[in-house]
């Protein structure tokens, strides 16, 4: 996936970029949006009912603090092939899995508590990565198996051991 992305990132060749040539970047959009999908930034979110409620059978009181983790729709098979697969093409315009369902994909949030900043953030991670691709290789260790520290966000506990390489 690194070397499809890259191929797009070269092809732009050296031209400032703007908007229209961060979205040609389909195959780095893929990937980012598959990488979110896996690991979603904010796993965890909290709400308050406002009134009392009944979940599935479960009463709730008006006042009640809910944690909730919508990043477990990511993994629901009725919504995603494979889901424990790293597969970017399941964003592809031909399978568009994150369409099965609207909160299938929800790594800012739904709703209208979806994050104001997703577009902006995603651009920066774009203009970053397709940088990184013009001009490096990353690799992580053979048989590296990452281990998350959930304790806020999930951060990799040992560090992650990625090495670059210049081209």
């Amino acid at each position: 996936w690194q070397d499809r992305a890259r191929q797009e990132s070269l092809a732009l060749g050296d031209a400032p970029l703007d908007i229209d040539a961060l979205d040609n970047l389909d195959t780095l959009d893929r990937v980012i949006k598959e990488a979110l999908r896996l690991l979603a930034p904010v796993p965890l979110v909290m709400r308050t009912t406002v009134t009392d409620t009944d979940i599935l059978g479960h009463y709730l009181p008006a006042d009640t603090l809910v944690a909730l983790a919508p990043a477990i729709n990511h993994y629901v098979p009725a919504y995603w092939t494979d889901p424990d697969t790293f597969d970017p093409d399941r964003f592809a315009p031909h399978r568009r899995e994150d369409h099965n369902h609207r909160f299938a994909w929800l790594p800012f949030g739904g709703g209208v508590h979806k994050c104001i900043g997703m577009h902006f953030g995603t651009l920066e991670v774009k203009t970053i990565l397709h940088e990184m691709l013009r001009t490096t290789h990353w690799t992580i260790p053979h048989g590296y198996h990452i281990r998350w520290d959930n304790t806020s966000l999930p951060v990799p506990s040992d560090g992650l051991p990625v090495h670059l390489n210049p081209l």
